[in-house]
């Protein structure tokens, strides 16, 4: 009996322990959107341990029955306290609120993981939404500029096939790759991005720093753009968002740039007819055209016409412009529209997006335009009791093209600028003819021998091209990740792109392209009979390209917490990317567009052209074929330590291999690391700036790599057709000799940096320091003639560059009206270290400010000029300098000239840019403006051309204002005009220093208006948010330092100012 009491009383104690002890069940989740937050810190007020939820956001707590205070706290959150009464019998849910600093509330997406900037070593831009789709536009990097520090358009210099027009921290490379690395959901995008639907995407991360880019590897020395795009989440309600915008731009202003009047273009002809210019242009052997006046000239001097007839008729053509007839006839205002609709939600086990986009662009060129159509799909699902996620996605792009129309490009005289009086219509608005390559008489006599109809009206030309391209891009993504531990994650990837385009340019058979090609090869019998060595027909140039791009990944996660103490987060993996690209062109003759038939022509023989009887070509032959292939293999680790939340260490190493490089085996790959470090003050003790509750110290250094994929370890050659030559036979060309020791390009990147956070967010930053080298970069190098090879291109060029940036963000009114102002700056000094080849003179003087020959000690892209010494007082001849001493010897000048007697005038790139963006809002109405800036560079604006004004083709209109008088030199720099035309002459005033303006500028880039409606304030509106909004664009220039007011970026033609309009609805 005393056995039994006690296994009673046993029992019963046990009972009630484990009732007293009976475990808090719950989950954390985000209060804004109610998705998990992994590893939230959770403590008791009565005990010491520390629990974490897991990869769910769950938990599981044993504490005893009572009354206790439960702690949640997650970096970037504010910490919330829970009273509870244990036992508590259902699951407790909690919901954690961002904490107001902006900056700890960042996640930076790497392409590989996705952490928060509390954790971060390296330097990050993030483009949020809100930011991303404060712009209006088809493209998605256009709405990257002026937000981003460190990242800049290049929009005044050349850009080759290999650049980009956007540079990241400037440029780390001379003759290389210099685009930027695309990354979309976590894959290298090898398409065109225009493929990508803006509203597609959800934020933007910029990785800068070798910490934050050299996961990538040997693609990311020119920075990574990293793309992240919408995606559902799990637990999230339903939502609807449709959006709609129109664009619509003004004509170009083609009246911007100065040209010589009409009335100084014939005063020209009219002098050179009197000097017997046109003498042999009229006895010409290939029958080149002349102008009206001239035709005017020689009837005149004939007696072909009256002379009062002749005058009249010439006067009346000295109020002509033909840039009014372009502006009216060929041009037309924008008109671009922009449609989306984006669904999205999830449950507890699946999430999903759908969308679908449509533009509708109508370009400034008459019959041109741009159509898109997107499809996005995603969706992923959990299994395996919520171990196992698997994730699918589908991108589609169909975009076509329509390029019928050069503009003014298209209107020429004899392949240079059309003559200024020249009209395209009558007086009652009907198409006419102008003179373009062969003058009227032959026209007229060719037309009565059989041949097609030689003239040439623009206007009619309009709806004889059909330049059609039609685009397909395919996006399939695949992923598993599979939870092998709490702290274990294994997952695999695979992304397959293919893109393809077709493009079919024809010219029908009444387009001047075909009458003039057909006329140029028909021969003529003796009876008089024509050959017709083309058919008649049209004819269409035919091509195919195609892109298809294989990548896989598979990857180990690793994170785990010990308490508030550390935190170790790992990933390592290897990937695989296979990349083919192909394509082919060709020519179709005699074409007939409704039933897809050609005739054959010969490409073989010489035919004699009819324009011109002792010339002889081959018929035109553009087949061309290409098949690429270019495969990678990588290694990749990388690791982050925190501790106690105020310490983070970082480290990240990659190999990437590839047959393009080196001929041994360990020149084949590239080893690339990073190391950095973070320290956040506001967590220490001893810090006490309440004014100040955020600041962190970060510190990074590692290597980025880059490629060059025109060379390679082996001896290349491109075969050739033989098209186009005497032989007509094949051969080939060699595009790199061998060159065994062939290495990857480096960047090595030392960053430090400071990120800080005001209270209660009333300003917020982040300021950088940067240093970069590139080394073994690809360059030129002198070598033995004997080898068949002057110059060698190999590992022989180096650069160096420093920069500065910062971001500050500052809450100015924060009542019922707001005031916030965010500025960005960078600044960057990039000088070429090591180069083996000294160039010309003239060639720094044409190709510096293109970047296309680097000189040691100065930057890349450099403006060099002559030293200018003024105006001769007597001839108004320019002048400059010759040993120390005025002098206008221009062949002494030209032929002294070294690079280090050239005038350095600076950097033909910004030293320093940014923007200033303010917002202000009241109640549901915010306006903001964005004015950039860009500093410390230099331009050379264009000016007469004599060689061209004595050659009869006219030019710019500096003419009316060059020197004509004694005197003249005091309010004029442009010199006299001179008796004959003279290339060292020309050569020197238009690469002289008087023609060399400063660059800087402020910009007004943009205003846009919006006003917001959301249920809360508007119970009968059929939707919960909606925001209509006015959006201008390339608004103007508000100050520049050149006295010229020229806008230094687009001398040329500015571009056209923008207004959108535009919707947006959430269900």
């Amino acid at each position: 009996m005393e056995k039994f009491i006690y296994v009673f009383l046993s029992l019963q104690i046990l009972a009630f322990v484990s009732i007293a002890q009976q475990p808090l069940r719950g989950k954390v989740l985000l209060a804004e959107d109610h998705s998990l937050l992994p590893g939230t810190i959770i403590k008791l007020d009565q005990f010491d341990k520390t629990y974490v939820s897991n990869d769910n956001g769950e938990f599981t707590i044993p504490a005893p029955n009572g009354l206790h205070v439960f702690h949640f706290s997650y970096i970037g959150y504010k910490t919330k306290e829970v009273l509870l009464n244990l036992p508590y019998q259902d699951n407790l849910i909690v919901y954690l609120e961002r904490e107001e600093n902006e900056l700890k509330n960042v996640v930076i997406s790497t392409g590989y993981q996705k952490i928060t900037q509390e954790k971060a070593t390296g330097a990050f831009s993030v483009i949020s939404n809100k930011l991303f789709d404060r712009s209006v536009g088809t493209d998605v990097l256009g709405r990257l500029a002026d937000v981003v520090p460190g990242l800049i358009f290049n929009k005044n210099t050349v850009i080759a096939q290999k650049q980009n027009s956007i540079s990241i921290r400037g440029q780390s490379t001379l003759f290389a790759n210099t685009k930027p690395l695309i990354i979309i959901d976590n894959f290298p995008y090898e398409g065109d991005i225009n493929a990508i639907n803006p509203n597609d995407v959800d934020n933007i991360t910029i990785l800068k720093d070798a910490a934050a880019a050299s996961i990538w590897g040997a693609r990311a020395g020119n920075g990574v753009i990293v793309i992240s795009t919408k995606q559902g989440k799990y637990k999230q309600a339903l939502k609807i968002s449709f959006s709609a915008n129109v664009i619509t731009g003004a004509r170009p202003d083609l009246f911007y740039e100065p040209k010589m009047s009409s009335a100084d273009y014939i005063g020209m002809e009219q002098k050179l007819f009197s000097q017997g210019f046109y003498k042999n242009a009229e006895q010409s052997l290939i029958n080149a055209p002349l102008t009206p006046v001239v035709e005017l000239l020689i009837a005149k001097r004939d007696g072909k016409i009256d002379v009062n007839e002749a005058d009249r008729q010439i006067e009346a053509l000295k109020s002509e412009d033909i840039r009014r007839d372009i502006s009216k006839y060929l041009y037309r205002n924008s008109f671009n529209q922009q449609y989306a609709l984006n669904i999205m939600g999830g449950d507890d086990n699946q999430r999903f997006t759908l969308s679908v986009g449509y533009d509708n662009n109508k370009a400034v060129s008459i019959g041109n335009g741009y159509k898109r159509l997107t499809l996005n799909a995603n969706h992923a699902f959990k299994i395996l009791k919520d171990k196992m996620e698997v994730v699918t996605g589908f991108y589609y792009t169909n975009s076509k093209t329509e390029n019928n129309s050069n503009g003014s490009n298209d209107i020429k005289f004899n392949n240079s600028a059309i003559y200024p009086y020249a009209r395209l219509v009558d007086d009652f608005g009907n198409p006419i003819n102008i003179a373009s390559n062969y003058r009227q008489a032959f026209l007229e006599s060719s037309l009565q021998k059989g041949f097609l109809d030689w003239s040439f009206s623009p206007l009619n030309e309009i709806n004889q091209v059909k330049n059609v391209n039609n685009t397909n891009d395919y996006r399939l993504n695949f992923g598993v990740n599979y939870r092998l531990f709490p702290t274990l994650k294994a997952e695999i990837l695979y992304q397959y792109t293919k893109s393809n385009a077709y493009s079919n340019n024809l010219h029908l058979a009444d387009s001047y392209y075909s009458r003039n090609l057909i006329n140029s090869f028909t021969t003529i019998n003796k009876d008089g009979s024509l050959i017709r060595n083309i058919p008649l027909g049209s004819i269409a140039d035919k091509s195919y390209s195609e892109i298809s791009h294989h990548n896989f990944r598979t990857q180990l996660n690793f994170n785990q917490s010990w308490g508030n103490q550390h935190q170790l987060t790992a990933l390592g993996g290897y990937e695989v990317n296979d990349m083919n690209s192909q394509g082919n062109s060709f020519r179709l003759y005699g074409y007939d567009n409704v039933h897809s038939i050609s005739r054959p022509v010969d490409y073989v023989n010489l035919f004699p052209q009819s324009y011109a009887k002792n010339n002889f070509l081959q018929i035109p032959n553009n087949e061309k074929g290409n098949d690429l292939t270019d495969r990678f293999l990588s290694f990749y680790v990388n690791a982050a330590y925190t501790w106690r939340q105020k310490y983070a260490l970082s480290l990240s190493g990659r190999i990437d291999q590839s047959n393009l490089f080196g001929v041994k085996t360990n020149q084949k790959s590239i080893p690339l690391y990073s190391a950095g470090m973070a320290w956040n003050i506001d967590q220490e003790q001893f810090y006490n700036l309440t004014w100040l509750p955020y600041l962190k110290f970060r510190f990074t250094y590692g290597y980025n790599g880059n490629i060059d994929k025109s060379i390679s370890g082996y001896t290349t050659a491109v075969y050739n057709s033989g098209g186009g030559t005497y032989t007509g036979l094949p051969y080939a060309s060699i595009v790199n000799p061998p060159n065994p020791e062939l290495r990857w390009e480096r960047v090595r990147i030392v960053n430090v940096g400071l990120d800080f956070g005001g209270k209660g967010s009333s300003f917020s930053g982040t300021i950088d320091l940067y240093r970069k080298y590139g080394m073994d970069l690809i360059g030129d190098a002198s070598f033995p003639s004997s080898t068949g090879v002057s110059v060698f291109r190999s590992n022989t060029a180096s650069t160096r560059s420093n920069g500065l940036e910062f971001t500050i963000n500052s809450r100015n009114i924060n009542r019922e009206i707001k005031w916030d102002t965010n500025v960005i700056f960078s600044y960057n000094k990039e000088i070429v270290s090591k180069y083996e080849v000294e160039n010309v003179a003239s060639n720094y003087l044409y190709g510096g400010v293109g970047g296309a020959y680097p000189l040691v000690g100065k930057p890349l892209y450099a403006m060099y000029s002559y030293r200018w010494a003024g105006l001769n007082a007597k001839t108004g001849e320019a002048q400059g300098y010759l040993d120390g001493d005025v002098s206008n010897d221009y062949n002494r000048i030209v032929q002294s000239a070294t690079p280090e007697n050239l005038v350095y005038n600076g950097p033909s790139r910004p030293a320093y840019f940014g923007a200033i963006r303010n917002t202000i809002s009241y109640r549901n109405l915010s306006i903001s403006a964005n004015v950039s800036f860009r500093l410390g560079y230099y331009f050379r604006r264009n000016s007469v051309n004599y060689n061209n004004i004595l050659s009869g083709t006219g030019g710019h209109g500096d003419f009316g204002i060059r020197w004509q008088n004694p005197g003249d030199e005091k309010i004029t720099q442009v010199p006299s005009l001179p008796i004959t035309r003279d290339f060292n002459q020309n050569n020197f005033y238009a690469n002289s220093e008087v023609l060399v303006e400063k660059g800087d500028h402020f910009r007004l880039q943009d205003i846009r208006i919006s006003y917001d409606f959301s249920k809360e304030n508007f119970k009968y509106l059929p939707f919960t948010h909606a925001q209509v909004f006015v959006y201008a664009n390339n608004i103007g220039l508000i100050w520049t330092a050149n006295k010229k007011n020229m806008d230094p970026d687009y001398q040329l033609m500015p571009l056209p100012r923008t207004i959108a309009f535009g919707l947006k609805i959430d269900f």
